[in-house]
């Protein structure tokens, strides 16, 4: 298993399933008043006449209906959308042997930013190269073309129906200027070393057509693993840098959580 005890918790996605869990704890208090309540006052109207009971049973199995109503969450779908396909990468990249360090959500200086920062999805030290992957939520057929500002992307509505296409904006554009980022603040601190960097669509639907074209690893949940492990095949990193890297990763991770908090 790989080791994961610098990465952090993914806050929107606890608020959500803290919620769900709370509104779904309310649904079954209000199922059970509710359910009591129609059948006391469907049994005393078919008491009175079997005609009434019938039309109050009706009426009951629709409070019913909008009784069984869970309700939802406060965070907004997109945070929701992009939580889900880095918690879903991060379980996958967990799978990877105990040499290889995560990181995730962190920042790093860019000065081609208006902010000054860079956030990367996820930063991998492994034993012979730093990775870079940013994780892709996107659903249906993606279609690699690494010229192009933005990717096809098709998908099916339901049975039968007819695909819909939707586009995009190119991932490897992104990725690119993650790695240069964190090339150059490496630099900074004296560490000379080129991340590799890699896209992964994370939901279980999703596809990628033609990936051979683009110059960086365009990869679905299922090939995540083996494209990392050919990141590795080089010469091991020198110990020294190793550790460097890993106590400055952590260094800019907590100062950003500082920030944020």
């Amino acid at each position: 298993m790989a080791d994961t005890s610098h990465v952090t918790e993914y806050a929107p996605l606890r608020k959500h399933r803290d919620e769900m869990r709370r509104a779904t704890s309310r649904q079954r208090r209000r199922l059970a008043l509710t359910i009591a309540g129609v059948a006391a006052v469907s049994a005393a109207g078919y008491w009175i006449s079997p005609p009434l009971g019938l039309m109050l049973l009706g009426i009951g199995a629709m409070v019913l209906f909008f009784s069984a109503i869970t309700g939802g969450s406060s965070v907004p779908h997109h945070v929701m959308a992009g939580v889900e396909g880095e918690a879903r990468v991060l379980d996958i990249l967990d799978q990877l042997p105990d040499d290889h360090v995560i990181f995730n959500q962190v920042q790093v200086p860019d000065p081609e930013l208006p902010n000054g920062r860079r956030e990367l999805d996820f930063i991998i030290v492994g034993p012979a190269a730093v990775t870079i992957v940013e994780a892709k939520n996107t659903p249906g057929l993606v279609h690699v073309d690494p010229d192009s500002r933005q990717w096809r992307v098709v998908k099916r509505a339901g049975c039968g129906s007819s695909p819909g296409w939707n586009a995009i904006d190119n991932p490897l554009v992104q990725v690119r200027a993650q790695a240069r980022a964190l090339e150059r603040w490496l630099l900074t601190h004296g560490i000379a070393l080129k991340p590799q960097g890699m896209v992964c669509f994370a939901r279980p639907d999703a596809a990628v057509a033609e990936p051979e074209r683009a110059e960086l690893p365009v990869v679905t949940t299922g090939e995540l693993i083996g494209h990392v492990a050919l990141t590795q095949r080089g010469r091991a990193l020198p110990r020294k840098d190793r550790e460097l890297l890993v106590r400055l990763l952590q260094r800019t991770h907590q100062g950003a959580l500082s920030r944020a908090a």
